[in-house]
C-alpha cells in the first residue's frame, strides 16, 4: 500500500476539504479525488464521506484510522532510517582482508587514507576467502582485499594490486637447494591451510602430470600453527611470503619452481565501484603497495 495515499486521505480529514489538501500536497483536486478512489478501491472500502461542505471519515475509516496513522509513522521511520544508512556509506568504510594482510599492507594504507579522509571511519572484518566474498556478495562489507578468484569474482569489480609469491614451507632437515620444484609435492603429506586457501594452492598441484599427488591434510588451523606442524616433521605446506613475514619458526622457506604466487586486489560490489570513499581508498592502497615494493620513501598519496 502506497504511504501517500493513506498520508493525503489523513491530511484531508484535518483540513476537511479535499481541495484543501489538494492545494497543500500540490495536486489537482482531480489528481486527489483520484487517489482517494484508488485508495478505497484497494481496500474494498468507503473511507471518506463526501459533501459539499467537504469530507470526513466513514465508520470504516474511523476504525482504521488508527493503522493509517501507524502506517505513515512507520513510513517516517523507514526513511529516517534509510537516510542515516545513505549518510552512513559516506562516513564508515566497511573493508574486509586477510590477517596478513591487515598486519602487513593495512597500517600503511590506513594512515594515508586518514591523511586524505579523515573523517571516514574504518571497520576491519578479517576472514579467509568464501568469507569475504559471500560478505561482499551479501552487502555486509564495501570492499575487501584478497586475492583473485574467477569463479568468486562474478558480480564484483576488482582492481590488481600486487603479487604475493608462495613459498614451500619445509623442515629444517630438507635438502633442497634454491628452488623447490612443484612436482616435489608428491607423496609427500601436505598440510593444507585453512580459510579457503586452498582455492590458491590446488590449481598448482593440477599441473603435475602422471607423478601423483601430494597427500593432502586439511586442517582448521592458522598460519603459525600450519608452520610450527612443519618444524615438528608433521609435514609440508605452502604459504605466501607476505604470511612468512611475521613467522620466524625453524623451518626451511625456498621458493617455488616453477614460481606462484597469490594476486592480491581490491574487490568491490559493482554498487560501490564508483563510490568516492571507496575511490580514495583505492588510490592509497595502489600508492602504498606500489611504494612498498619499488623501496620508494615519502608520502602516498
Amino acid at each position: 500500500m502506497d504511504s501517500k495515499k493513506v498520508n493525503a486521505l489523513l491530511l484531508s480529514i484535518e483540513r476537511g476539504s479535499l481541495t484543501s489538501a489538494a492545494n497543500e500536497l500540490g495536486y489537482t483536486q482531480s489528481g486527489l479525488t483520484h487517489m482517494m478512489n484508488a485508495l478505497e478501491d484497494e481496500l474494498g472500502l468507503n473511507l471518506l464521506v463526501r459533501s459539499k461542505n467537504g469530507v470526513r471519515l466513514s465508520p470504516a475509516g474511523q476504525a482504521l484510522l488508527p493503522k493509517m496513522r501507524a502506517l505513515i509513522d512507520a513510513a517516517e521511520d523507514l526513511e529516517l532510517e534509510a537516510e542515516r544508512l545513505r549518510q552512513r556509506s559516506y562516513t564508515t568504510l566497511r573493508l574486509g582482508a586477510y590477517s596478513s594482510v591487515a598486519s602487513r599492507w593495512l597500517p600503511a594504507i590506513l594512515s594515508a587514507f586518514r591523511r586524505v579522509d579523515p573523517n571516514t571511519e574504518v571497520q576491519i572484518d578479517v576472514g579467509g576467502i568464501p568469507d569475504i566474498y559471500e560478505k561482499l556478495k551479501s552487502d555486509q562489507l564495501d570492499c575487501a582485499i584478497v586475492s583473485f578468484q574467477e569463479s568468486l569474482c562474478q558480480g564484483l569489480s576488482y582492481i590488481h594490486l600486487g603479487e604475493d609469491p608462495l613459498v614451500a614451507i619445509l623442515p629444517e632437515t630438507d635438502d633442497h637447494e634454491g628452488r623447490f620444484p612443484i612436482a616435489d609435492f608428491v607423496n609427500l603429506d601436505f598440510l593444507m591451510p585453512s580459510d579457503g586457501f586452498d582455492m590458491d594452492i590446488l590449481p598448482l598441484f593440477s599441473h603435475i602430470h602422471g607423478k601423483g599427488q601430494p597427500r593432502i591434510r586439511y586442517t582448521n588451523l592458522s598460519d603459525s600453527a600450519i608452520v610450527s606442524m612443519v618444524e615438528h616433521n608433521l609435514g609440508v605446506s605452502l604459504l605466501s611470503e607476505l604470511i612468512m613475514q611475521d613467522i620466524h619458526n625453524a623451518v626451511r622457506v625456498l621458493p617455488l619452481d616453477p614460481p606462484a604466487s597469490r594476486r592480491l586486489g581490491i574487490a568491490t560490489g559493482e554498487r560501490q565501484q564508483n563510490d568516492k570513499v571507496i575511490r580514495r581508498f583505492i588510490r592509497c592502497a595502489q600508492a602504498v603497495v606500489s611504494m612498498m615494493y619499488s623501496g620508494e620513501t615519502g608520502s602516498a598519496v
